[in-house]
């Protein structure tokens, strides 16, 4: 397992990397204005940002507890953990954001499932990836095992994360398309326009990233918190889960913090 984790995080590292180019910046910059959009009406205490870049994609959200989680200090995490194990307990955090993680895991359906599991009742989960049925997966098509990050991974449709997340109880309240330029760096092409456009304005099923909002759904065997529970989680903070094996340590920004505290 470490040298899986170990793989996993290098090829995130390259992902990372390829965010810093013309094209990924140009990519970074449309999906940090939809997060802008979307983050401005969730509201909750605890928020966090599972991804494999450094921007920080919550800057417009109004919820004051916000942590980045990654595999290693070199992003700058404020909790280091494997997103396959992730030391928070279950139904703790208000919005989930899972940014371009599922196309590079050998085991997407576990990522994702350890993702919607932190998530709490009715709150919100926001998955960005890249879109198969766009030209962005017509280049990866065509480069074949000669392609370069990001198009050396896989790429699921919004209707396959459809499937995925109705098994584990969450409802879509919607997908956004966006990014309908070509897949590849224009010198003089004028800078991106994120609120206008006919694909942008019709949110066409074609653009090169997309963005799938999901709410977990309470079902009726789910315990309902009392108030007294819920006072607690407010004030309290995260609740961390139990110790395990995977070597999950929190990073030492994460301590100075509690330590602050």
């Amino acid at each position: 397992m470490p040298d899986l984790i170990r793989v996993l995080s290098t090829e995130r590292k390259a992902l990372s990397r390829w965010f810093n180019t013309p094209l990924g910046q140009r990519v970074m910059g449309t999906e940090q204005a939809l997060h802008d959009e979307l983050l401005e009406d969730l509201f909750g205490y605890h928020l966090i940002q599972i991804s494999a870049q450094q921007a920080l994609l919550f800057r417009k959200s109004p919820i004051q507890n916000k942590i980045c989680l990654g595999e290693d200090d070199l992003l700058s995490p404020q909790l280091i953990a494997s997103p396959l194990q992730m030391p928070i307990a279950s139904d703790q955090v208000d919005v989930v954001l899972l940014h371009h993680l599922l196309e590079f895991s050998d085991r997407p359906q576990a990522l994702l499932a350890e993702s919607a599991r932190m998530v709490m009742p009715m709150g919100t989960l926001i998955i960005t990836a890249f879109n198969p049925l766009s030209l962005w997966g017509l280049r990866k098509r065509l480069s074949g095992n000669a392609a370069r990050y990001p198009f050396k991974g896989q790429f699921w449709s919004a209707y396959r994360l459809m499937d995925w997340l109705n098994l584990l109880n969450f409802k879509v309240d919607r997908v956004l398309f966006a990014d309908f330029g070509l897949p590849w760096s224009v010198r003089q092409s004028p800078p991106p326009n994120f609120g206008l456009g006919l694909g942008r304005r019709y949110n066409l099923p074609t653009g090169g990233v997309y963005m799938l909002v999901a709410r977990k759904v309470v079902g009726p065997l789910t315990p309902i918190r009392t108030r007294s529970t819920r006072r607690s989680i407010r004030f309290s903070g995260l609740g961390l889960s139990q110790p395990s094996t995977g070597g999950l340590t929190p990073s030492r920004r994460t301590e100075s913090i509690a330590e602050a505290e």
